[in-house]
This record gives structure tokens, sequence and C-alpha cells, in this order.
């Protein structure tokens, strides 16, 4: 009878995948530039099949709790695109609903003559972007509250009109820039926990999204 480990999960790390794949291929892995290879070939092929479609074994729910006057929310981390969305009511009694919402193109987002109009979302645009993570000498202009929805900086003209900025361990979303002041800001994004008496230098901003987020922008007409 043979002899088994007891083990039924375990995750290969590259080096292990790329080896296997030499051995099946009847070759042997010598050299970190096969290893270096086979990653860029991996990195090309992944990309390959995000731009084809959703892999349809990394699909799973999840969901995204919404928060009065907020337009735009990041993805979790771990997504590449929504296929069904809907509205939840009343999500932790009996009678809650699920009502559905439409999923809408760039260019008719763009006509939606007032973005922050709030009411029962009806519409959903996602605003899938690179991931890039810029840095910046940006300063706070001040010391901000946990509680603070307008946020003042040291100079705002590098920065998107709407997006996501890092303060310490905080992602923060903000919807307006007026002046060197982020408006209509969105506190502890992500899973973060909104920061009291922040007076930080030096921190990161996003042009629309932060790390390998994406942006969710829910309208109402």
């Amino acid at each position: 009878m043979a002899i088994t480990s007891g083990a039924t999960t375990f995750n290969l790390d590259l080096a292990e995948l790329v080896e296997e794949a030499f051995e099946r291929a009847g070759s042997e892995l010598r050299t970190g530039y096969n290893l270096r290879t086979a990653r860029r070939s991996l990195n090309i092929m992944f990309a390959d099949w995000a731009n084809r479609g959703i892999n349809l074994w990394t699909i799973e729910q999840g969901q995204i709790v919404m928060n009065t006057g907020q337009a735009i929310y990041p993805y979790p981390t771990d997504t590449i695109d929504l296929l069904d969305q809907v509205i939840r009511t009343q999500a932790n009694g009996l009678n809650q609903t699920d009502i559905n919402i439409t999923r809408i193109s760039e260019s008719t987002y763009s006509t939606i003559p007032n973005k922050l109009a709030q009411g029962r979302p009806i519409q959903v645009w996602v605003n899938r972007q690179t991931g890039a993570t810029n840095s910046t000498d940006i300063t706070l202009d001040g010391t901000i509250l946990s509680t603070d929805t307008t946020i003042t900086v040291s100079n705002a003209s590098g920065l998107a009109s709407a997006g996501f900025i890092n303060i310490g361990s905080e992602t923060i979303v903000y919807q307006n820039v007026d002046g060197n002041q982020l408006l209509n800001c969105a506190r502890g994004q992500n899973g973060t926990t909104a920061a009291g008496g922040c007076s930080i230098l030096m921190r990161s901003a996003v042009s629309g999204t932060l790390g390998n987020l994406d942006c969710v922008s829910v309208g109402v007409i």
C-alpha cells in the first residue's frame, strides 16, 4: 500500500513551480537566467489571461460597505473585476433585500451631471487602472483628526481631481479638490483605520487608484 504524507493542501513557491515545469518538459532548471525568463513568461501569460477575461477558478463573492455621501470605493486588493453587483438593504436584518444595479460604461458615467447626488445607487462604473503608486513630497498643512472629511495639504496641484492618498497606515479616498483642500474624504478605506492627531510628512499619493486597487464609482440619476 502506498504511503502518503497525509497533507491535502500545499502551496508551491515560484521556484518549485518553474522546476516542476522544466522537469515535465524533460529538462532541468540549471541557471538563474532560466528562472528569470520563466518568471517573465508567467507574467506575460497571466497578463494575457487577465486581458481576455476573468479566470473562472478565482470567482468569489465579496462585499463593500457603503457610506452615505461616498461615491468612490476601492476594490479589495485581490479583485480583478466585478461580474455582477447588487445593493443589499438591511444587511443585518431578517428582511434584507438584494437590488440589482446596472454597470455602465465610462462614456455613460461622464454624462451624469451630478455624480455626488445622494440616494439609492442604481448604477456602477468600474474604473480599472494600472495600480501604480506615486511618491510625493506633499505635506499636511496642520494636524488632522480621525473625523475630518476635509484635508488641507501643502500643494494639491499634482494630485488627480479624485482618488486615494496614504497618510501613515491609513488609506483615504477624496472626491474633490479645491485649491489645496481635499474635499468629501472618506476615511479608513481598504480595511485601514482613520488616524487622529496626524501631521505626517512625505506620504505617497495615488492618482485614481491605490496599489493594485481599482475604483468603483456608484452613481445615482
